[in-house]
């Protein structure tokens, strides 16, 4: 069977730029690309290698690849968030990469090339993949992981063996044991169930567990080393505890990931009319590989769904195995008749993307100014997303382009939207709300009030401690004060950055040079004369300047 395109090579290299390219458009989304970016920012400025950092506090919750991939690359290019972006690009590329060679390798090109765009039009990846946190680099780890350990299972090739270990290290890296727990759990059920248990011990190769041990080893060593009960932390409390409390937020309920994983790839289940999944993908999938497949989307899939707490990104490691049995599936279905709902469909859902992005600006019942004022582009983003696919689809029909042609222009207009309409509807970026950085001098202190602010540090590329007052004695549960708070047990002495109530008075009666923020209306100053900034998530209060 003929591939889709002529070159391979020119798809994986497309569509990492179409990648960075619409990485770049929206501005820094909090809670964690504030929170991360700003931990690299200060791995790259105190070459602290070691300990990932926020505020000055050692953040301890999770490895330091992540920080230590995106502070080598502001060594290179500067600080930047375009450079921080390039981390879940790099991220998704490799899962792109991966995917299509071991497709090619077990099923064919066409099939391969075909996975690669469903995959990087599928809307879950691609937010992820201009998204900077942990859940798709850890994700990516995974799924290479899965396929070396499966590859050197059915062809004995020891150097993609080696290449496994270096990924489940990498897992390891960006997120802790979940990164070598999802893999063995995929693999060894699967190497049983294919009755190729005598290959086991191959698996466990000495070797392999050395350049694990080799890789993950330094940094275990060297953190314990520097703090005495790292390690109990780190196991117990961020890895074990996490995963079993139900004290931590976003409780969702057990198909939270299902409906998750249905939005993000339902324009191309539209496309196969849902219409005889298991005759087509039996038809295109190796028996060995589709038993790998169904068993790691399965069990993943369940695993994730144990936790109370859940997020959509969490859910990204099955994405991959998905993204191939939904390929076999479509690709059988391009060839038969098509009903209304294959042809009508991928339009109809990316039209009504784009009146709901019409609708959103007039039954938002707050920040009406806000979304007013951008009212001509959301318009024309509306407009554009609304036409673009009928006139794809009048192209279709026309005979100029093919069916498949046709989904995946409306598909990359659909993704190529979202960072476009981020910007324009996010309102919880401070990114347009630095009027107050006039105001700060050199021997200005900066003052959180009750909460902490994660991209304004990143955005002022703010360089002394910031005083947080809260009741730190009474602060508990899931939330910014804990994360800060937790920095105390590794190092102690940095309470002196941590004020309560009474230190904070102290402060504004000795008449400190202090710019305070806290959230809209949290925070009533005891002067009435001060000067008070009214911006949209924070009001900013400067004293004594």
């Amino acid at each position: 069977m003929q591939p889709l395109l002529r070159s391979s090579k020119l798809l994986l290299i497309l569509l990492p730029i179409w990648l960075f390219i619409t990485s770049v458009i929206r501005p820094m989304s909090v809670p964690d690309e504030g929170r991360y970016g700003d931990i690299s920012r200060a791995m790259f400025e105190t070459g602290d290698w070691l300990t990932p950092r926020i505020n000055g506090f050692p953040f301890m919750h999770k490895p330091p690849l992540l920080h230590w991939i995106s502070s080598g690359l502001m060594e290179i290019f500067g600080v930047h968030l375009w450079v921080l972006r390039l981390v879940p690009v790099l991220a998704g590329t490799l899962m792109l990469v991966s995917l299509f060679f071991f497709v090619r390798k077990y099923i064919n090109e066409r099939v391969a090339q075909l996975s690669a765009l469903i995959l990087a039009t599928s809307l879950l990846f691609f937010g992820s993949s201009q998204y900077v946190n942990h859940d798709l680099l850890v994700a990516t780890w995974m799924t290479l992981t899965v396929f070396c350990f499966a590859d050197f299972t059915l062809s004995g090739k020891k150097s993609i063996l080696f290449l496994g270990y270096v990924a489940c290290a990498g897992g390891f890296l960006s997120k802790g044991l979940i990164g070598v727990l999802v893999p063995g759990m995929v693999i060894l059920p699967w190497v049983i169930y294919c009755k190729e248990w005598r290959k086991i011990p191959s698996l466990l190769n000495p070797l392999g567990i050395l350049l694990f041990i080799c890789l993950v080893g330094p940094w275990l060593y060297f953190a314990q080393h520097h703090y005495s009960n790292f390690l109990n932390y780190f196991f117990i409390d961020q890895q074990f505890s996490r995963f079993s409390s139900s004290g931590f937020n976003n409780k969702q309920p057990w198909f939270f990931y299902l409906v998750i994983l249905l939005i993000s790839f339902l324009p191309w289940l539209l496309v196969t009319g849902f219409k005889g999944a298991k005759q087509h993908i039996r038809t295109v999938v190796p028996s060995p590989i589709l038993a790998l497949l169904l068993w790691w989307f399965v069990s993943v899939t369940i695993f994730f769904s144990i936790p109370p707490s859940k997020l959509a990104g969490y859910i990204l490691p099955v994405v991959a195995p998905l993204t191939i049995l939904i390929t076999a599936w479509v690709q059988q279905t391009l060839t038969l008749p098509k009903n209304k709902l294959q042809i009508f469909g991928v339009s109809i859902f990316v039209s009504l993307m784009g009146l709901a992005i019409l609708i959103t600006p007039h039954v938002m019942k707050t920040n009406h100014d806000f979304y007013f004022q951008r009212i001509g582009l959301i318009s024309l983003l509306g407009a554009i997303l609304t036409a673009s696919p009928w006139v794809f689809l009048a192209c279709y029909k026309a005979k100029k382009i093919s069916f498949l042609q046709a989904t995946v222009l409306s598909l990359l207009v659909l993704c190529s939207s979202v960072p476009f309409a981020v910007r324009l509807f996010d309102t919880k970026t401070n990114s347009d709300q630095l009027q107050f950085q006039q105001y700060l001098h050199g021997n200005t202190q900066l003052v959180f009030y009750r909460y902490y602010f994660y991209d304004v540090p990143f955005l002022l590329d703010w360089k002394s401690p910031i005083y947080l007052v809260n009741n730190w004695d009474a602060v508990g549960g899931d939330n910014s004060a804990v994360e800060i708070k937790d920095g105390l047990l590794f190092e102690p002495e940095l309470k002196r950055n941590l004020w309560n109530d009474a230190t904070f008075e102290q402060a504004l009666k000795n008449k400190q040079p202090l710019i305070v923020i806290s959230r809209p209306g949290e925070f009533k100053s005891p002067d009435p004369q001060v000067k008070v900034l009214h911006q949209r998530n924070y009001d900013v209060f400067i004293f004594n300047q």
